[in-house]
């Protein structure tokens, strides 16, 4: 009896050591495998995710360089006007604009549109107003580079009338500045 006894025990303890050394560490590897597993799967999907969208992209713009793409942005709306006039500047002096008013036309609006990927996105909006003077080409090519900035801006109106001096055009422009709560 006391034979058996030992073999049980020895059973036992040997069944004891074997799950302390050998499967206990295996079960945390599993796990840790498996976690492993799951983030991999949602990264590939979400690879998979953006290279479709990539390709919609490249469908949508034939001919244009996806890696060169410039992506406008909106600026926090404590620094989207400062922000906005301090990079006028340069563009008017280049194209011989003058600046003979600005002034804010309302308060700020919020406006909540969907995104690229249908999320709901809240930006903020300024309406501001010019009065400019400049020759007609050198007023084109200032808007349009107004437009191209980095931050999200977007000429909504232009009236052009004559200017104090010939050959120079007068023009209210109002512009949508937006930027983030």
């Amino acid at each position: 009896m006391v034979g058996h006894a030992a073999i049980v025990a020895g059973f036992l303890l040997s069944v004891g050591v074997v799950r302390t050394v050998y499967v206990e560490p295996r079960a945390r590897e599993v796990k840790s495998m498996r976690a492993t597993e799951e983030k991999l799967n949602a990264e590939l999907t979400d690879l998979q995710k953006g290279i479709t969208e990539m390709q919609a992209w490249a469908s949508a713009h034939p001919g244009q360089d996806l890696w060169t793409f410039h992506v406008r942005k909106a600026l926090p709306s404590q620094d989207m006007v400062a922000g906005f006039l301090r990079s006028l500047v340069p563009l008017a002096d280049g194209h011989h604009v003058k600046t003979q008013l600005i002034q804010p036309a309302g308060a700020l609006m919020q406006e909540t549109v969907a995104d690229a990927a249908g999320n709901p996105m809240t930006y903020v909006r300024a309406d501001l107003r010019f009065h400019l003077e400049a020759k007609y080409r050198d007023l084109g090519e200032y808007l349009s580079d107004v437009e191209a900035l980095d931050q999200l801006v977007v000429v909504r109106s232009v009236s052009l009338s004559s200017g104090a001096n010939y050959p120079e055009l007068g023009a209210d422009v109002t512009i949508w500045l937006y930027g983030t709560p």
